[in-house]
């Protein structure tokens, strides 16, 4: 795979398939670098970098050379995926779209990335995911309904991860289909439609009832309780969700047991979802009050215990030693020189009895691999390599920092 992904969403792709096995080429260059490289403290690489593009290897290439264009499709011509996350026609103005590619690799796979997708008229619009967002209109319902103007946005990746996981689930078909029909062919994703697809109860709701789709903060509607509750501590919270098993008549029957509320369970106001609903506060008061008097931990390991739906709320630096997670491997170590050990990354999101635990192997440096790259894919000698890196048409890596 050549893979010309960047910061998030290209990172993404490609690492899908280097996890397990695929030889993927990060194509880069030093006068464009990559997003996801930098960091405040000019390392080398970054934690964010080396998490998006481990297992890979670098290719330093100028593509705005015809010269390194030629080498590109020198090695398009005996690869099996592109990919790219450019603004749709970049690629096209580079000499290296499907068209070209196709011409010289006729089975190739090329998959591409943007923020409206690839026609239409906004699809050379420039979009970032804040952006992307706020045009979805989910920017809208990502904050508090009384706070008209906080919207909670600031500093989630959404939709990068799912896109590029449809993107990968795209690229395997088509591979499968060239295995029985030898022809390649493009994957193109749109992170809108992606936020779309996943917001389409929502947006069929809202077109047959107006209105009806809105901010819920962290109450959401429909039953009760289904919310955010403080507990003992600073900062401290516990989600309880009655609706969230399917079974929210009985749910609540459980959960007025174990917080000292059994008359609930006969008062006709709670009998339904919508009779909790018109009396959540009241609900919310009291589950409040209970939850306030114990630790995240105490009170969802209480309600679960009594069958009623509930999690602590748990910070980044608490997920390492969570014993769920840590018995599903979600968090392994990943060697990367340049820093600090352990590293910690994603591992596997399933388990498989026939499929190996994804690969956690390091990210390259820039250009790290360019010369054994040039020389083992494209046949160069190591004079030919030279005058090309001479030329600025390849890139060596650096065997010093670089002079300020």
């Amino acid at each position: 795979m050549l893979d010309l992904g960047v910061i998030v969403v290209g990172a993404e792709l490609g690492r899908l398939f280097a996890d397990h096995g695929a030889e993927v080429i990060k194509v880069e260059n030093r006068a464009f670098p990559d997003g996801s490289r930098q960091n405040r403290s000019g390392g080398e690489i970054s934690e964010s970098f080396a998490w998006g593009h481990r297992n890979k290897s670098s290719l330093g290439l100028n593509l705005r050379d015809p010269r390194g264009q030629a080498i590109f499709l020198r090695l398009a011509a005996s690869a099996d995926v592109v990919l790219s996350n450019f603004k749709p026609g970049t690629m096209e103005s580079l000499g290296l779209g499907y068209d070209e590619l196709a011409r010289v690799n006729p089975g190739i796979i090329v998959a591409d990335s943007s923020a409206f997708g690839s026609t239409g008229p906004w699809s050379r619009r420039l979009g970032y995911g804040p952006l992307v967002r706020a045009t979805a209109g989910l920017s809208k319902l990502w904050r508090y309904p009384d706070l008209p103007d906080g919207f909670c946005d600031a500093i989630t990746i959404y939709p990068d991860h799912v896109a590029a996981r449809v993107s990968a689930v795209a690229v395997l078909a088509l591979l499968l289909r060239r295995r029985r029909t030898g022809r390649g062919g493009t994957v193109s994703a749109a992170q809108i439609e992606t936020i779309f697809y996943q917001m389409g109860v929502g947006l069929a709701e809202e077109y047959l009832r107006p209105g009806s789709v809105h901010a819920e903060g962290n109450d959401r509607r429909g039953d009760a309780p289904r919310g955010l509750f403080a507990c003992a501590g600073d900062d401290e919270w516990c989600v309880v969700d009655v609706n969230a098993g399917g079974d929210g008549d009985g749910t609540f029957g459980r959960l007025a047991d174990v917080v000292g509320e059994p008359r609930w369970r006969d008062d006709p106001r709670f009998a339904t979802a919508a009779g909790r609903d018109a009396h959540r506060t009241e609900i919310n008061a009291v589950v409040g009050r209970w939850t306030a008097a114990r630790t995240p931990a105490q009170a969802a390991r209480r309600l679960q215990e009594h069958g009623v739906p509930a999690g602590q709320m748990l910070r980044v630096h608490e997920l390492p030693a969570d014993p769920q997670l840590a018995a599903r491997r979600l968090l392994v170590e990943q060697d990367q020189p340049q820093l600090p050990p352990p590293l910690l990354t994603l591992g596997g999101a399933a388990h498989y009895r026939g499929v190996a635990d994804p690969l956690v192997g390091p990210a390259p440096l820039v250009a790290e691999h360019t010369r054994e790259l040039a020389e083992r894919l494209l046949g160069l000698s190591p004079a030919e390599v030279d005058e090309l890196v001479a030329a600025g048409v390849l890139e060596a890596p650096r065997t010093a920092p670089p002079v300020p």
